[in-house]
């Protein structure tokens, strides 16, 4: 049986130590590709090394979790978009608008989301989105951007 673990942020370096392990248990029960959405500017280093360590197992995606989108932001998505011109990625992701934790940056979040929404369109790659407390903001602006059929 094949299994893809669509989500997982095993490149962390809190997994660095049981990350072997970790990979041999998934491998054994079933679970053969894991798609790694991306964090910020401080992670995308150690996404691409693991990418690169198993290539026919982890598939790197591209973008600013919306928990990292702060007054920095523009230069966080500067950095995203160089990732994005000069790597391969199977998505952009993870993206979206996260209130549950805090509101303070909705604003930024909001258009962090549509920049990136656009550039998986340019690009034509799949988004994968992150959406807490905010599913019908995020669905409204997919139909502001032109995505239709949700």
């Amino acid at each position: 049986m094949n299994i893809i673990d669509t989500h997982i942020h095993l490149y962390l370096p809190e997994f660095k130590d049981d990350l072997p392990k970790l990979f041999d248990e998934a491998i054994q029960v079933g679970v053969s590709k894991f798609l790694l959405p991306a964090i910020d500017s401080t992670t995308h280093e150690h996404l691409l090394s693991l990418t690169s360590s198993y290539p026919s197992h982890f598939y790197p995606m591209m973008g600013l979790h919306p928990t990292s989108v702060n007054h920095n932001y523009m230069d966080e998505l500067a950095i995203v978009q160089h990732y994005l011109k000069n790597y391969s990625f199977v998505a952009i992701g993870e993206i979206g608008i996260d209130l549950y934790w805090d509101k303070t940056f909705e604003k930024q979040q909001r258009e962090a989301f549509k920049i990136q929404a656009q550039w998986a369109r340019e690009m034509s790659l799949p988004l994968v989105i992150h959406s807490r407390n905010s599913l019908d903001i995020i669905v409204g602006l997919l139909d502001e951007l032109g995505y239709k059929g949700l």
